[in-house]
């Protein structure tokens, strides 16, 4: 396993790869391919553009799906001073022409990690797709959508999944795992 820690708004970020075998990035996206999805997800709540995505029982994530079982042990290994609880669970799908805002996940004083889960087999780094992180509206960090990847990060840094260019032809898909802080 390799990682790198990237730091924004003063807060660490961690950038992890070969958590996961590649029979496990594989056999992931061939599940993910055949999901169901609607467009019912918003980066806003005022958003008028919805993005396609598919939801996840939490209590299930973490104890039947790898991928779900690997993001909680990475979770605890790179946040062990405090204690989260799977909030939500959901995967998003998206493609050359949709829309894409900067947001965050929780308050701007809000304790809650995000980990993101790159699911794509293939990506070339031509497709876009970047997750862009912002700091006082100007972007500072970009994480390629590298299949098998994991990003953890806390949920109130400015974000935002960037759509692929119209060279891809394949969807884009992000697991994200919201996890809120125990009480």
């Amino acid at each position: 396993m390799e990682f790198k820690t990237i730091i924004i708004e003063q807060q660490p970020m961690f950038v992890i790869d070969d958590a996961v075998t590649e029979k496990e990035v594989h056999d992931f996206y061939n599940l993910v391919s055949g999901l169901s999805f609607t467009r019912t997800e918003r980066d806003n709540h005022g958003d008028a553009h919805c993005i396609f995505n598919a939801e996840f029982i939490p209590e299930k994530v973490e104890t039947s799906l790898r991928i779900g079982i690997v993001a909680r042990q990475l979770l605890q290994k790179f946040c062990a001073k405090r204690e989260y609880i799977l909030q939500r669970s959901y995967i998003n799908m998206s493609h050359y022409g949709d829309m894409a805002y900067p947001h965050r996940d929780c308050s701007l004083n809000g304790k809650d990690m995000t980990v993101l889960y790159y699911v794509n087999k293939d990506w070339d780094y031509r497709w876009g797709g970047e997750t862009i992180f912002y700091e006082n509206h100007e972007s500072q960090n970009i994480v390629m959508p590298k299949p098998g990847r994991f990003l953890i990060f806390p949920g109130f840094i400015e974000h935002k999944g960037a759509v692929p260019t119209r060279e891809c032809v394949s969807s884009r898909f992000t697991f994200a795992f919201k996890y809120r802080e125990k009480e």
